[in-house]
Protein backbone atom coordinates (compact mmCIF):
# COMPACT_ATOMS: atom_id res chain seq x y z
CA UNK A 1 0.00 0.00 0.00
CA UNK A 2 1.38 3.41 -0.92
CA UNK A 3 1.48 6.48 1.30
CA UNK A 4 -1.24 8.18 -0.77
CA UNK A 5 -3.53 5.18 -0.23
CA UNK A 6 -3.13 5.53 3.53
CA UNK A 7 -4.08 9.21 3.60
CA UNK A 8 -7.67 10.42 3.47
CA UNK A 9 -8.63 12.06 0.17
CA UNK A 10 -8.29 15.84 0.09
CA UNK A 11 -10.73 18.26 -1.46
CA UNK A 12 -10.01 19.77 -4.87
CA UNK A 13 -7.22 22.34 -4.58
CA UNK A 14 -6.63 21.57 -0.90
CA UNK A 15 -3.29 20.23 0.21
CA UNK A 16 -3.06 17.98 3.25
CA UNK A 17 -0.83 19.14 6.11
CA UNK A 18 1.61 16.25 5.75
CA UNK A 19 2.19 16.94 2.05
CA UNK A 20 2.61 20.65 2.75
CA UNK A 21 5.10 20.02 5.55
CA UNK A 22 6.98 17.48 3.45
CA UNK A 23 7.23 19.94 0.56
CA UNK A 24 8.46 22.72 2.86
CA UNK A 25 11.03 20.49 4.53
CA UNK A 26 12.30 19.33 1.15
CA UNK A 27 12.94 22.85 -0.15
CA UNK A 28 16.65 23.09 -0.85
CA UNK A 29 17.20 25.87 1.69
CA UNK A 30 15.43 23.96 4.49
CA UNK A 31 17.21 20.75 3.56
CA UNK A 32 20.55 22.58 3.57
CA UNK A 33 19.88 23.94 7.07
CA UNK A 34 18.92 20.48 8.32
CA UNK A 35 22.03 19.01 6.70
CA UNK A 36 24.36 21.59 8.29
CA UNK A 37 22.76 21.23 11.74
CA UNK A 38 22.88 17.45 11.74
CA UNK A 39 26.48 17.33 10.56
CA UNK A 40 27.49 20.01 13.09
CA UNK A 41 25.92 17.96 15.88
CA UNK A 42 28.29 15.07 15.13
CA UNK A 43 31.27 17.42 15.42
CA UNK A 44 29.84 18.86 18.65
CA UNK A 45 29.65 15.36 20.13
CA UNK A 46 33.29 14.76 19.20
CA UNK A 47 34.60 18.21 20.19
CA UNK A 48 35.12 17.61 23.95
CA UNK A 49 37.02 14.39 23.28
CA UNK A 50 40.80 14.22 23.05
CA UNK A 51 42.26 12.90 19.81
CA UNK A 52 43.21 9.73 21.69
CA UNK A 53 39.58 9.26 22.77
CA UNK A 54 38.46 9.47 19.15
CA UNK A 55 40.78 6.80 17.74
CA UNK A 56 40.53 4.07 20.38
CA UNK A 57 38.16 1.11 20.16
CA UNK A 58 37.05 -0.44 23.46
CA UNK A 59 35.61 -3.68 22.06
CA UNK A 60 34.84 -5.32 18.74
CA UNK A 61 31.18 -4.24 18.91
CA UNK A 62 32.14 -0.56 19.19
CA UNK A 63 33.80 1.82 16.74
CA UNK A 64 36.09 4.79 17.28
CA UNK A 65 34.52 8.24 17.06
CA UNK A 66 36.88 9.03 14.18
CA UNK A 67 35.49 6.06 12.26
CA UNK A 68 31.88 7.19 12.83
CA UNK A 69 32.73 10.68 11.56
CA UNK A 70 34.31 9.23 8.44
CA UNK A 71 31.67 6.55 7.85
CA UNK A 72 28.76 9.00 7.85
CA UNK A 73 30.72 11.14 5.40
CA UNK A 74 31.38 8.09 3.23
CA UNK A 75 27.61 7.49 3.11
CA UNK A 76 26.95 10.93 1.57
CA UNK A 77 29.87 10.55 -0.83
CA UNK A 78 28.83 7.05 -1.92
CA UNK A 79 25.06 7.32 -2.16
CA UNK A 80 24.59 10.98 -3.12
CA UNK A 81 27.67 12.64 -4.54
CA UNK A 82 29.02 9.86 -6.75
CA UNK A 83 25.68 9.14 -8.45
CA UNK A 84 24.09 12.62 -8.41
CA UNK A 85 26.91 15.21 -8.60
CA UNK A 86 28.31 15.23 -12.15
CA UNK A 87 32.09 15.43 -12.13
CA UNK A 88 32.41 14.70 -8.42
CA UNK A 89 35.83 13.27 -7.54
CA UNK A 90 36.11 11.18 -4.35
CA UNK A 91 38.30 12.67 -1.63
CA UNK A 92 40.34 9.46 -1.36
CA UNK A 93 39.49 6.24 -3.19
CA UNK A 94 40.82 4.13 -0.29
CA UNK A 95 38.06 5.45 1.97
CA UNK A 96 35.49 3.36 0.06
CA UNK A 97 37.05 0.32 1.73
CA UNK A 98 38.01 1.82 5.10
CA UNK A 99 34.67 3.41 5.93
CA UNK A 100 32.10 1.09 4.38
CA UNK A 101 30.38 -0.88 7.12
CA UNK A 102 27.88 -3.47 5.98
CA UNK A 103 26.99 -2.27 2.50
CA UNK A 104 28.27 -5.37 0.70
CA UNK A 105 26.65 -4.35 -2.59
CA UNK A 106 29.02 -1.36 -2.86
CA UNK A 107 32.24 -3.15 -1.98
CA UNK A 108 34.44 -4.80 0.61
CA UNK A 109 34.74 -3.48 4.16
CA UNK A 110 37.64 -3.09 6.54
CA UNK A 111 37.01 -5.47 9.49
CA UNK A 112 34.92 -3.88 12.22
CA UNK A 113 36.97 -5.46 15.00
CA UNK A 114 40.11 -3.68 13.74
CA UNK A 115 38.79 -0.14 13.26
CA UNK A 116 40.71 1.01 16.32
CA UNK A 117 43.96 0.08 14.56
CA UNK A 118 43.41 2.69 11.85
CA UNK A 119 45.83 5.42 12.92
CA UNK A 120 45.65 6.74 9.36
CA UNK A 121 43.91 8.69 8.08
CA UNK A 122 44.47 11.03 10.97
CA UNK A 123 41.57 12.70 12.75
CA UNK A 124 42.54 15.98 11.05
CA UNK A 125 42.36 14.27 7.66
CA UNK A 126 38.91 12.90 8.52
CA UNK A 127 37.83 16.47 9.33
CA UNK A 128 39.19 17.56 5.94
CA UNK A 129 37.17 14.74 4.34
CA UNK A 130 34.02 15.91 6.08
CA UNK A 131 34.57 19.51 4.93
CA UNK A 132 35.21 18.39 1.34
CA UNK A 133 32.04 16.30 1.24
CA UNK A 134 29.99 18.97 3.03
CA UNK A 135 31.01 21.57 0.43
CA UNK A 136 29.99 19.23 -2.39
CA UNK A 137 26.73 18.38 -0.61
CA UNK A 138 25.92 22.09 -0.21
CA UNK A 139 26.23 22.49 -3.98
CA UNK A 140 24.18 19.35 -4.62
CA UNK A 141 21.38 20.44 -2.27
CA UNK A 142 21.38 23.99 -3.68
CA UNK A 143 20.71 22.57 -7.14
CA UNK A 144 18.23 19.92 -5.97
CA UNK A 145 15.30 21.62 -7.71
CA UNK A 146 17.04 21.08 -11.04
CA UNK A 147 17.91 17.43 -10.39
CA UNK A 148 16.37 14.80 -12.65
CA UNK A 149 14.47 13.41 -9.65
CA UNK A 150 14.33 16.06 -6.87
CA UNK A 151 12.09 13.91 -4.64
CA UNK A 152 14.53 10.99 -4.78
CA UNK A 153 17.47 13.28 -4.05
CA UNK A 154 15.65 14.82 -1.09
CA UNK A 155 14.73 11.37 0.21
CA UNK A 156 18.35 10.22 0.05
CA UNK A 157 19.59 13.35 1.84
CA UNK A 158 17.05 12.79 4.62
CA UNK A 159 18.00 9.10 4.78
CA UNK A 160 21.65 10.11 5.11
CA UNK A 161 20.76 12.52 7.91
CA UNK A 162 18.82 9.81 9.74
CA UNK A 163 21.85 7.57 9.32
CA UNK A 164 24.07 10.31 10.75
CA UNK A 165 21.74 10.66 13.76
CA UNK A 166 21.96 6.91 14.34
CA UNK A 167 25.74 7.21 14.39
CA UNK A 168 25.54 10.14 16.81
CA UNK A 169 23.86 7.78 19.25
CA UNK A 170 26.50 5.15 18.56
CA UNK A 171 29.28 7.69 19.08
CA UNK A 172 27.92 8.47 22.54
CA UNK A 173 27.44 4.86 23.58
CA UNK A 174 30.81 3.79 22.18
CA UNK A 175 32.71 6.61 23.88
CA UNK A 176 30.82 5.98 27.13
CA UNK A 177 31.96 2.35 27.04
CA UNK A 178 35.51 3.38 26.18
CA UNK A 179 35.86 5.97 28.94
CA UNK A 180 34.18 3.73 31.53
CA UNK A 181 37.26 1.50 31.32
CA UNK A 182 39.66 4.33 32.12
CA UNK A 183 40.68 4.43 35.82
CA UNK A 184 41.17 8.20 35.54
CA UNK A 185 37.39 8.51 34.97
CA UNK A 186 37.53 11.16 32.24
CA UNK A 187 34.29 13.12 31.89
CA UNK A 188 34.51 15.14 28.66
CA UNK A 189 30.82 16.00 28.82
CA UNK A 190 30.90 16.99 32.50
CA UNK A 191 29.64 15.22 35.59
CA UNK A 192 26.05 15.09 36.78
Amino acid sequence: MTESELLPPSREGEEDAAASARRASDAPSALAVCYRRTRARSLAIAAPLAVEDQVAQSMTDASPTKWHLAHTTWFFETFLLKPYAPGYMPFDAAYAYLFNSYYEAVGAQYPRARRGLLTRPTLARVHDYRAYVDDAMADLIAGADMAADPARLSFLVRLGLNHEEQHQELMLTDVKHLLAHNPLAPAPYGRR
